[in-house]
């Protein structure tokens, strides 16, 4: 893959291209979780064995005291500050915006989007994909949780017949699996047709769990 970087709000982004990207493939936009950056995910890009779709994987807008350089936060995880929260959601859609309507997009005909993320960022996977205003292709989140659901939910965009993915090891002591169960009740009961794939495993990417966020891209870009 060819690798480079673009800043949006001073914030990096790294972007994995394949030499060839397919006319109207989805922008993949993978969001790591806590404590770390974009270089923790960066080598699942080539593990889901898709060679024509564009991943922009952007650091998280936060450095929260006591944490080395280098690991950032999507929001305060002990005290869940849901405006911290808005205002990284805000900065997804900027990133989301740039890549699907700005230089690698068309602001007439969009480039649709698929958001993935694991821990905080599967998090706001759910929280930027379900209240983006665009072309949101599939939305999957690993190890996560809908930390208020009334707020998530209260005026999403996205269409309720969106592909949505959620993924959890039954044995994850970080986010307990409750957050994906509860999660997905939330989702079904706004509407969404959400499915949870449960894993024997703890607060990590299991093989078995990157075959299924694997398959389930794979399906979303058949049908694309």
């Amino acid at each position: 893959m060819l690798i480079s970087e673009v800043k949006i709000q001073n914030h990096s982004c790294l972007v994995m291209d394949p030499p060839v990207i397919a006319p109207g493939a989805p922008v993949i936009i993978l969001l790591h979780g806590l404590g770390t950056n974009a270089d923790d995910l960066a080598p699942l890009c080539g593990q889901f064995l898709i060679t024509h779709c564009r991943f922009v994987l952007p650091d998280a807008p936060l450095h929260l005291p006591g944490y080395p350089e280098g690991a950032y936060a999507w929001y305060d995880f002990q005290a869940h500050n849901h405006a911290e929260i808005v205002e990284s959601r805000k900065y997804l859609f900027e990133v989301m915006d740039h890549f699907s309507k700005g230089p690698a997009g068309n602001e007439k005909d969009p480039t649709p989007v698929i958001i993935m993320g694991f821990s905080q960022g599967g998090v706001m996977a759910m929280e930027a994909g379900l209240n983006y205003n665009g072309k949101i292709a599939g939305i999957v989140s690993m190890s996560g949780y809908m930390p208020d659901p009334a707020e998530t939910l209260k005026n999403t965009s996205a269409a309720f017949e969106t592909p949505f993915l959620l993924v959890h090891g039954t044995e994850d002591d970080v986010v307990p699996i409750q957050g994906s169960r509860f999660a997905e009740d939330a989702l079904k009961k706004k509407g969404y047709q959400p499915v949870l794939k449960e894993f024997i495993m703890g607060h990590e990417i299991s093989q078995g769990s990157l075959i299924a966020v694997r398959e389930f891209l794979k399906k979303i870009l058949t049908n694309s």
